[in-house]
């Protein structure tokens, strides 16, 4: 087996898993985007509620246990919040995860034209050789000298 198609296959292991990565980023990113979602809509609740705790002129009971409701609401903002940092750190490191997977894959992919190229030129050689032999005895033939 020649050295280009040795490379070759090391380029299509590396490209497999240079895929790999990238699936696994765009579930990364899909889950961060979601997290993101699920945020906008708390705090879009938590604004809600306190709009209408205004309007409302509750009892102190009642406005107790409202705001006890809305601070409940606040923690699931701030863990939320947590959440999309976490989300954020795993974009991230799956990220650079997928970069150097596609810095592999593109020296692969190059040492394997490199490869090519450096057969071919072997090829292109020999054939120059086979080329100038066959013009020499041509030559020689015709001139009588041979």
């Amino acid at each position: 087996m020649k050295k280009s198609q040795r490379m070759s296959l090391l380029v299509d292991v590396w490209q497999r898993r240079e895929d790999d990565v990238a699936k696994q980023l765009a579930q990364d990113q899909q889950r961060l985007e979601a997290d993101q979602r699920k945020l906008q809509e708390l705090m879009d609740y938590a604004s809600q509620y306190e709009q209408e705790r205004n309007l409302l002129g509750l009892s102190p009971y009642l406005a107790t246990n409202y705001q006890h409701f809305v601070d409940r609401v606040q923690q699931a903002i701030t863990q939320q919040r947590q959440q999309i940092q976490r989300s954020e750190q795993q974009v991230n490191m799956t990220r650079r995860r997928w970069q150097q997977a596609r810095a592999k894959t593109k020296g692969m992919d190059w040492l394997k034209d490199k490869s090519e190229r450096e057969e071919q030129a072997v090829v292109d050689k020999q054939e120059q050789k086979q080329l100038d032999e066959h013009a020499g005895r041509l030559y020689f033939s015709r001139r009588g000298l041979f």
